[in-house]
């Protein structure tokens, strides 16, 4: 630890009061609201922002938040939106991307799972967050910006106005107010805003979770180090731990993501129509239940139940919101706005993505812009792309459960978790509204494409359910996860970067119908594969394929759709991702930097 970083993250500063007027206010000091501060200043320094958190001194380190897992979007927006790029290498863990354990008999074998997971680093930084100890560094950044970051602030009220809006809040028992042109709601899953304006928005899928931190970490490779062959998997070994490691089984998956400041968080995810909430919601039932269903999980962490440090639930985790950018000047960012799933760790995408939107609008307004047709676009493609991400988890818990589906499930979405929004965020082109235009049909498609799969993949669970040891799709499954991972780091101009996206669709569609091919292999009535596939139309459903326009054209016949699927892949000289094993300064066993490693390591 530097003296600097203790310095920032140790201080208490005296409460200031309250200025009479902001340029805007940010209701809420956690992740989301201190990142739009930093990202405000730097856009345009002469904005005069606020910053209201309840806390009152800094946030316990490894403080039971979610969040503390970022892929590439997220990423890309904490170290170079609002350059923390340094903080994050050297204080925080880079981590060794997602990684998937499919069950397996009664997973008392970790080596003899699926495993779905790089054998090295991957292109793109991506890390493991102490959420306590980010914050503490984002709030120094932020006053040293000339944001001021008022603590002890609990808000009572949000009129709107006219020109300027109205926030009463309470600071250490005193009753303040002021006045601001934007009002930001950055205050979680309190979502202030929201409630008061009404704009709660049910989502159709139903999934709890509880949690909790453990002194020291859990090193996954401890349950398979019998296994010669299966440590042998990896560039280097040692590194899986540092994966954000996903354990999966029917209706539920359990996350292990160790973090810099010593401990490791362990939470789970379930649906209750396969484990009611009660099985989790309590540390011994919960433990109770790893024993049934994650027994070397339960077998590492019996032992040291004294070393538990907190522990947390929620019921019900996912909603949206009617509207989240308005033309009377307010935004809801973060969890604030809309929660889809943690699965694939998207919660610090829309926190990049959302205040990336709200920093665009308000620094134009404040410049006099008429923001009207920008504000309902960024809507409208917020809502899409949250739309396309919950629809990812909606009914297919059950299907993590099922080895043969999901492992072509988890190939394909990672691949869309590198392209789309994904891309367009990590190549800085997500508040640039002519280029955004100028895609927008190429990104309709893959959304599409996208939505149009999960269908399938749910059809697929019904039909067909087989316990295949390793149902690796090695071909164009990998070919397209490269050309993905390829695209987020490769130099592209303007004209480059519409022409990836155009190849991402292409890509997308012929992955659809060679899966599409493999999956009607289920069917007792079987389409004909070698008429042209329309991806579109894609589904189990022989009795709609008529009126989905199955056969319509354009589409791929089964040959010409695995041949394009194999053609994709990393340019020439590329290599695959990561190749070379760690990131400089990791130590093989330990985190990468100066983090320090587990204790007692």
């Amino acid at each position: 630890m530097t003296e600097d970083r203790q310095a920032s993250s140790l201080e208490i500063r005296p409460l200031r009061s309250a200025a009479e007027q902001y340029d805007v206010a940010i209701l809420g000091g956690g992740l989301a609201g201190l990142t739009l501060a930093i990202q405000l200043k730097q856009q345009r320094p002469d904005t005069d922002v606020a910053v209201l958190e309840k806390r009152e001194g800094p946030a316990p380190l490894a403080a039971f938040k979610v969040g503390e897992s970022t892929v590439p979007t997220g990423a890309h927006y904490f170290a170079e939106g609002v350059g923390m790029e340094e903080h994050l290498k050297n204080d925080q863990l880079i981590k060794n991307g997602l990684r998937f354990f499919l069950s397996t008999e009664d997973n008392r074998d970790i080596s003899k799972r699926v495993e779905f997971g790089g054998d090295r680093y991957p292109p793109h930084d991506n890390y493991q967050i102490d959420r306590g100890l980010f914050e503490n560094e984002l709030a120094s950044k932020a006053r040293s910006l000339g944001v001021d970051v008022l603590q002890g602030c609990r808000v009572q009220e949000v009129n709107l106005g006219g020109d300027l809006h109205e926030v009463s809040f309470t600071q250490m028992d005193a009753d303040v107010s002021t006045k601001a042109r934007w009002v930001v709601d950055a205050a979680g899953r309190a979502s202030l805003l929201k409630r008061k304006l009404g704009l709660a928005k049910d989502v159709g899928h139903t999934i709890n979770s509880a949690w909790f931190r453990l002194a020291g970490w859990v090193d996954i490779e401890d349950w398979g180090r019998h296994n010669e062959e299966w440590m042998g998997k990896m560039a280097e070994p040692g590194t899986r731990q540092f994966s954000t490691n996903h354990l999966m089984g029917e209706g539920y998956w359990v996350w292990l993501i160790p973090l810099s400041t010593g401990p490791i968080s362990i939470g789970v995810c379930a649906d209750p129509r396969y484990h009611p909430f009660e099985e989790i919601s309590e540390l011994d039932s919960m433990m109770d239940w790893l024993r049934r269903h994650e027994p070397q999980l339960a077998e590492s962490v019996e032992p040291r139940l004294g070393d538990v440090e907190d522990f947390l639930r929620v019921q019900d985790f996912a909603y949206g919101a009617e509207r989240v950018y308005s033309p009377d000047r307010w935004s809801l960012v973060g969890e604030a706005g809309a929660f889809a799933d943690p699965f694939y760790s998207p919660g610090s995408d829309f926190i990049g993505i959302g205040n990336l939107f709200t920093g665009d609008l308000i620094s134009r307004d404040l410049d006099g812009e008429d923001i009207s047709e920008r504000l309902e676009y960024y809507n409208d493609f917020y809502f899409r792309t949250f739309d396309m991400v919950l629809r990812r988890y909606e009914d297919l818990y059950a299907a993590f459960g099922n080895i043969w589906v999901a492992n072509h499930k988890l190939f394909w979405d990672a691949y869309f978790n590198h392209t789309g929004y994904v891309f367009l965020t990590v190549r800085n082109k997500m508040a640039d509204l002519e280029f955004m235009k100028s895609v927008d049909e190429d990104v309709r498609r893959l959304y599409s494409l996208s939505n149009r799969m999960q269908e399938l993949f749910k059809q697929w669970h019904e039909l067909e359910q087989k316990d295949e040891e390793n149902p690796v799709v090695s071909g164009p499954g990998i070919r397209t996860l490269l050309s993905g991972l390829a695209g987020l780091v490769k130099p592209l101009d303007d004209e480059g970067l519409r022409e990836e996206i155009r190849q991402q669709v292409g890509i997308g569609e012929a992955w659809a119908v060679t899966i599409f091919a493999k999956a009607s292999e289920a069917l007792a009535e079987r389409p004909d594969l070698d008429r042209a596939i329309n991806p579109y139309a894609v589904s189990l459903r022989p009795e709609r394929w008529e009126e989905d326009g199955l056969y319509d054209e354009p589409g791929l016949t089964a040959d010409e759709a695995l041949e394009k699927a194999l053609a994709a892949g990393p340019p020439p000289g590329m290599g695959p991702p990561g190749a070379g094993g760690p990131p400089p300064g990791a130590a093989v066993g330990g985190p990468p930097g100066a983090a320090g490693g587990p204790p007692g390591s």
